[in-house]
């Protein structure tokens, strides 16, 4: 374990910075999947609400391990576009060593996207996290693509 990715899991905010920070690059470059896998407990899960062979929208499961065997190839070699993710706002309640995130946020094929507000899409995730052994985890991250029939709260675009 290297003693930086620690810093980076010291409270929820750093972890949730961290965790879209990790994913975003240049086409080609590789990330650190070494630190994304960190972030999550070994028994997390990602899941995704997206559509099925027959267009329904339905959860996907993934471990993150999973994540990175699927998705870390492509992102770091064959995407022609680089990746980048920011959050746009956040609802978080802290109870005890507990702590639950509606984090919205937007995705860009480019930085020039990126500097010019130009998302490709939106989502909105539920993260489910745990302090324990000195530090935050995400133990859960549940998402939803935002779309007409499923517009941001505005709520939602609070602090961030």
């Amino acid at each position: 374990m290297k003693k930086e990715y620690l810093k980076r899991v010291q409270s929820v905010d750093t972890l949730i910075k961290s965790f879209y920070d990790c994913l975003g690059g240049e086409p080609g470059e590789p990330r650190d999947w070494d630190f994304f896998r960190f972030l999550f407990h070994p028994q997390a899960n990602k899941i995704g609400y997206e559509k099925d062979i027959n267009g329904n929208i339905r959860p996907q499961f993934i471990s993150p391990n999973e994540y990175v065997e699927r998705t870390g190839y492509w992102l770091d070699s064959k995407r022609e576009t680089a990746f980048y993710e920011r959050e746009i706002g956040r609802v978080q309640e802290i109870y005890g060593n507990m702590a639950h995130v509606l984090s919205v946020c937007e995705a860009f094929p480019s930085k020039e996207d990126m500097a010019n507000n130009k998302p490709y899409k939106q989502d909105v995730k539920s993260i489910q996290l745990a302090y324990y052994r000195d530090r935050w985890w995400i133990i859960n991250m549940f998402w939803h693509g935002v779309s007409p029939e499923f517009p941001i709260p505005e709520h939602y675009l609070g602090s961030n």
